[in-house]
């Protein structure tokens, strides 16, 4: 035991997984106190989230379980919140989240989801990417405003409720985890492309060529044809 710490994130990784039950029932038929507690007890898991990355990185105990099972905790964290939102209502009976929404994201988990097993299939482990993070936390932020949906501030003169910030947070977190999608896909079906961000500089080059090599061509053909023009005679 005398290196604890090092076990230290996948505890944490263990202890966010372990409160998605109680998380659940909190929601299944909720008070504005049971809301509250559940929203304490994702604001904690989503603490766990960041502490087991800085732990990991500040002890050097990064492992395979870990760049595996610590965004795994994270998906059915979020997975679990958004399916347990849509069944909610909210004073005027519209569902905390639209249903499309989270079949879209849940759509994408599991896509990534696959291609992760497929990848450790063959002892290929991809760690999480900064367009992933990014999404989490948008995720992670939406939810926990649409667990507050009814509470609402002032804000540059405004006042916002906690259903519209945490809404719209959601739909941007929508367009980041597809474009994070699109680079797990080429990092794994397609490595020798490269990232997403590679693809669309060569793509944006070769585009840049292109239209350089035909704005330069008729100038060729200028000076040819004036080459080849003889000279006029009176």
């Amino acid at each position: 035991m005398a290196n604890w710490y090092k076990q230290l994130p996948n505890w944490l990784t263990f202890l966010r997984l372990a409160l998605i039950p109680v998380f659940v029932v909190l929601l299944v038929d909720p008070t504005r106190t049971g809301l509250n507690w559940a929203a304490i007890i994702f604001v904690f898991a989503a603490i766990t989230d960041y502490a087991d990355g800085w732990f990991a990185r500040r002890y050097k105990a990064i492992t395979d379980f870990g760049k595996l099972f610590d965004p795994l905790a994270d998906k059915i964290l979020v997975m679990a919140a958004l399916v347990m939102l849509v069944g909610l209502r909210d004073e005027s009976c519209q569902s905390f989240v639209p249903a499309w929404m989270v079949v879209l994201i849940l759509a994408r988990e599991l896509w990534i989801t696959g291609l992760r097993a497929f990848a450790a299939r063959d002892g290929f482990v991809v760690a999480a990417k900064a367009g992933g993070k990014v999404k989490s936390f948008l995720q992670m932020a939406s939810i926990l405003l649409l667990l507050l949906n009814d509470y609402s501030f002032h804000l540059l003169g405004a006042r916002w409720t906690c259903q519209f910030v945490g809404l719209n947070l959601l739909v941007i977190s929508l367009a980041f985890s597809y474009v994070s999608a699109v680079d797990y896909s080429l990092a794994i079906l397609a490595p020798h492309k490269g990232s997403l961000a590679d693809l669309t500089k060569r793509l944006g080059s070769n585009m840049l060529g292109e239209s350089e090599e035909g704005a330069a061509s008729p100038e060729i053909d200028k000076s040819k044809s004036e080459e080849k023009e003889p000279p006029f005679q009176p």
